[in-house]
C-alpha cells in the first residue's frame, strides 16, 4: 500500500481547510476531498478531536461519508472514532477507476476531523473541477441540524446532521456547481443565538469570514490563517443569516436598525472579496422578522446583482427535525425556491 497526503497535488479539496504538519484538517461543513483513484483497495487514517469522555458527548461525533462517480447516494456514512484510526473507504474485487468524494457531513461547532494519509494498493490523482462555484455563509440551517429528525421534541444529533440534502447542496447540486458551506450552529450576523434578551456579539459570522477555518485554528492554538479567496471564487454567494439575530432584535425598532446597519457593513465586506459573485440575501425557514431589515440592507448596497429572497417558513404538515429545525422536506421546499431565484439572476 503506498501512502499520499490530502493536498493539491494528489487530491481536489472540498470546502476550507486547513494543512499543518502533514494532516489536512477538517472543520467546516461538507469539507474534503475528492480524487480518482485506481486500484482495488482505499483506505484513509483519520484524526479527530472528539472524545468519549462523558456519555452525553456521544451527540457530538463527527459523521464522514464517501460517494462514488458522483453518485447522489453514499456507499458508506461513518462514524469517526475518538484518537486516530484507519477506515476503508472503497475496496473492489478487481481494479477499478472511480472518483470518489469524501466529506465530513457534520458541522464545525462540535467536533472536528483530520485526514492524516491517504492508503491504496493503486494511485490516486486530484478529480476535474466543476465549471460553477457557490458559497453558501449561515447558521445551524445550513449546517443540516436536525435534518433527518422525525420530532421536533427531539435532542440534536450529529447522527441526523446531514449537510449533503440541505437547501444549499441541493441548490448547487441542481446548477452542477462546486459548493462551499460557511456555517455554524447558533451563529448571526449581529448578534448570535440569545437567551437573556442582550447581544450576543461574541462570536459572529463576521469575525468568522475571513478565516480559513477558525475552528480548527482554536483547537490546534494556531494563529489566524486567512482564507484565499482568490482559491475559490463563487459565482453565486448565498447569505442566510439573521434567524439567530432574531433572539436578540425580538421586534425592537432600533435593534432591527443595528442589524440592518450590520448587514449593509457585512455585504459591503463580502462583495469587496468577491467582485464579480451575484448575492442572494435569504431569510425565512424558521421565521422571517428580520427579512425587512435584510431587504433594507440590500436597497442600501445598490448593487445589481445582490438580491433578496424571502424563503417560505416551514410547515407543521411538513413535519420538523430535532428542535425545531427544518428537516427534508422543507430543505427540498426551499431549494426548489431558491433555485429558481437563481436562474432568474443568472440565467442557468
Amino acid at each position: 500500500m503506498k501512502n499520499f497526503s490530502a493536498d493539491e497535488k494528489n487530491v481536489r479539496l472540498l470546502g476550507r481547510t486547513i494543512a499543518h504538519n502533514g494532516v489536512r484538517y477538517l472543520s467546516w461543513s461538507y469539507s474534503g476531498a475528492e480524487f480518482v483513484f485506481t486500484g482495488t483497495k482505499l483506505s484513509a487514517e483519520l484524526w479527530t478531536d472528539w472524545a468519549l469522555d462523558e456519555p452525553w458527548k456521544e451527540i457530538f461525533q463527527p459523521w464522514a461519508t464517501v460517494y462514488v462517480n458522483g453518485g447522489t447516494e453514499p456507499i458508506k456514512r461513518f462514524p469517526v472514532e475518538a484518537g486516530t484510526n484507519s477506515y476503508t473507504l472503497f475496496e473492489s474485487d478487481t481494479e477499478e477507476t472511480v472518483t470518489i468524494r469524501f466529506v465530513k457531513l457534520s458541522e464545525a461547532s462540535f467536533s472536528k476531523m483530520g485526514i492524516v494519509s491517504l492508503s491504496a494498493d493503486g494511485y490516486i490523482r486530484p478529480a476535474e473541477p466543476k465549471s460553477r462555484r457557490m458559497e453558501f455563509i449561515g447558521d445551524s440551517i445550513t449546517c443540516g441540524f436536525g435534518i433527518e429528525s422525525s420530532s421536533a421534541e427531539d435532542n440534536f444529533r450529529t447522527a441526523e446532521e446531514n449537510s449533503d440534502i440541505t437547501y444549499a447542496a441541493l441548490a448547487a447540486k441542481a446548477f452542477g456547481a462546486d459548493f462551499n458551506l460557511i456555517s455554524w450552529s447558533t451563529i448571526g450576523l449581529w448578534s448570535s443565538d440569545t437567551k437573556d434578551g442582550t447581544r450576543n456579539g461574541g462570536w459572529i459570522m463576521p469575525m468568522l469570514y475571513d478565516h480559513a477555518d477558525i475552528g480548527i485554528e482554536g483547537t490546534l492554538g494556531l494563529e489566524h490563517i486567512p482564507w484565499d479567496f482568490g482559491s475559490f471564487r463563487p459565482d453565486v454567494i448565498v447569505i442566510n443569516l439573521g434567524t439567530n439575530d432574531a433572539s436578540y432584535t425580538k421586534g425592537i425598532p432600533e435593534r432591527q436598525e443595528e442589524f440592518s446597519k450590520a448587514y449593509a457593513d457585512f455585504l459591503g465586506t463580502v462583495r469587496e472579496k468577491n467582485p464579480n459573485a451575484y448575492i442572494i440575501c435569504a431569510l425565512g425557514m424558521m421565521g422571517n422578522e428580520l427579512f425587512p431589515a435584510v431587504e433594507k440592507a440590500v436597497s442600501k448596497a445598490n448593487d445589481k446583482k445582490i438580491f433578496a429572497l424571502e424563503l417560505d417558513g416551514q410547515l407543521e404538515s411538513d413535519g420538523t427535525g430535532s428542535l425545531g429545525h427544518p428537516n427534508a422536506v422543507s430543505h427540498k421546499k426551499a431549494a426548489e425556491k431558491l433555485i429558481g431565484k437563481i436562474s432568474e439572476v443568472t440565467g442557468w
